[in-house]
């Protein structure tokens, strides 16, 4: 037997004896390859093979072995973090329902906070629960998500890619490479009970600051504690029911339709560039202008807002009035100011919930202006501060001091001695004089008390 064909006994565990070519077929699955020139030999698991060139004419025969032959199917590409698209955890319905391709069986996830900074990175075969969980434990932590969906299961094809993505990144999060961080994405919520008696107590109040938070994102997914753990002072939800097509097609109905009709507009947060949308259910014509009412959405959170936009904000540049009321809103969200407010507003808060587009400029400035250049494509609006209403103490006069005739003659624009000051002088000044007259003694009599004296 020649080499090629001991190698190739060996490589099958074939005994070294002669056998004929039918019953090597039938025992090793072996197939005949058309070329004679050329043969494909397997390599070891690696799935890399040889090239052989053979003389003889007579064909050769080759084992099928899927992971190794050169025309099985090639392993997909290990998905870049990078590449994938940032989503929302809560969507524009309050729910969470991540969009997962059909035939997914595992996933491997990033959690990233407001400011789209990575914090965490974790495998499942339940996307959806994962992100409930993690919403759950961390909600000040949990806004958005990229998830590589994979059509198998096995853990170790999912940290393969979570172990790409550590080497993407240069190393691993605060939330996988920090104890205390890992142990709380990974680990049910401590209420800090100080006493084994208080332990109950305190994870119900645990439970209702946490969902007190979600309610805040907006969430609308019911989220139910736990009830053991609770009883060791522990906090974590319990996973939702997996939705059935019919529910998740409603689902994505419902939100396709909410946003039907919205605008897009985009605003820098965090040096970031992030997308809001906005709907007017309201726009009503006033004498300088219109009042629109419009809902925001962002960060899958709803707002109302009423607005007053005038004239100078856009009729000189040829644009709708929700373009400029756009720009006002978009610096709102660059700036953080608080999306609602409640009660009585202190002089440091932005009425927020109703206000006029020139109270935007009056407080930001040359920030609004910039904004709305960048909004609108271009447009320049003037300093329009010039034209408003100002209520400073431009003289030093009050009710802390003696004013005298010349001092609020200035403060009144007029200057020189003024029939005011004459008048002023006339009043006070002869009653000065009588001032400093002296008064006659009062003639002195027999008093009531004189005789007990």
């Amino acid at each position: 037997m020649s080499s090629f064909g001991q190698g190739l006994d060996r490589m099958l565990k074939i005994p070294n004896r002669p056998q004929a070519p039918t019953a090597l077929v039938r025992q090793h699955g072996l197939k005949r390859l058309p070329f004679t020139s050329i043969c494909f030999v397997s390599n070891g698991s690696a799935g890399r093979s040889t090239a052989t060139h053979s003389p003889n004419p007579r064909a050769r025969y080759l084992g099928c072995r899927s992971a190794a032959v050169l025309d099985a199917a090639p392993s997909a590409p290990m998905p870049s973090l990078s590449d994938l698209p940032i989503c929302a955890v809560i969507n524009t319905q309050g729910m969470v329902l991540p969009d997962m391709p059909e035939g997914t069986r595992g996933a491997t996830y990033a959690i990233f906070d407001d400011k789209q900074k990575l914090q965490y990175i974790g495998t499942t075969t339940d996307l959806r629960n994962a992100l409930r969980t993690a919403l759950g434990r961390r909600p000040d932590k949990s806004y958005y998500y990229k998830a590589a969906a994979l059509p198998t299961s096995e853990p170790t094809a999912l940290q393969a890619v979570r172990d790409a993505w550590f080497s993407e990144l240069g190393g691993q999060p605060n939330g996988n490479r920090l104890a205390i961080e890992r142990s709380m994405w990974q680990q049910p919520v401590d209420a800090g009970a100080i006493s084994e008696r208080g332990r109950k107590g305190a994870a119900e109040e645990k439970t209702r600051q946490l969902l007190a938070a979600l309610r805040d994102r907006g969430c609308k997914e019911d989220f139910t504690p736990n009830p053991t753990l609770l009883l060791e002072g522990q906090v974590d939800f319990l996973p939702a029911r997996n939705l059935t097509e019919e529910e998740l097609a409603a689902e994505r109905e419902a939100e396709a339709a909410r946003m039907r009709g919205r605008r897009s507009c985009s605003a820098i947060v965090d040096g970031q560039e992030r997308v809001f949308h906005t709907s007017y259910l309201l726009k009503f014509p006033t004498n300088g202008g219109f009042m629109l009412d419009v809902s925001v959405l962002f960060d899958g959170r709803e707002t109302q807002h009423r607005v007053i936009v005038g004239k100078a904000y856009y009729e000189p540049y040829g644009l709708a009035p929700e373009a400029a009321v756009e720009a006002g809103l978009a610096l709102l969200l660059r700036a953080k100011v608080a999306r609602a407010t409640e009660g009585i507003l202190l002089s440091s808060q932005f009425p927020v919930n109703y206000f006029a587009l020139g109270q935007v400029e009056q407080w930001y400035g040359d920030e609004f202006r910039q904004e709305f250049e960048r909004i609108t494509g271009g447009v320049q609006l003037p300093d329009g501060n010039k034209d408003a209403w100002r209520f400073n103490r431009v003289h030093d006069y009050g009710p802390m001091r003696v004013e005298t005739a010349e001092q609020l003659s200035a403060a009144m624009g007029q200057s020189g001695r003024t029939e005011l000051a004459e008048a002023m002088d006339e009043a006070f000044g002869g009653g000065a004089d009588v001032a400093g007259e002296e008064e006659d003694d009062l003639p002195q009599g027999q008093g009531i008390l004189d005789a007990f004296f």
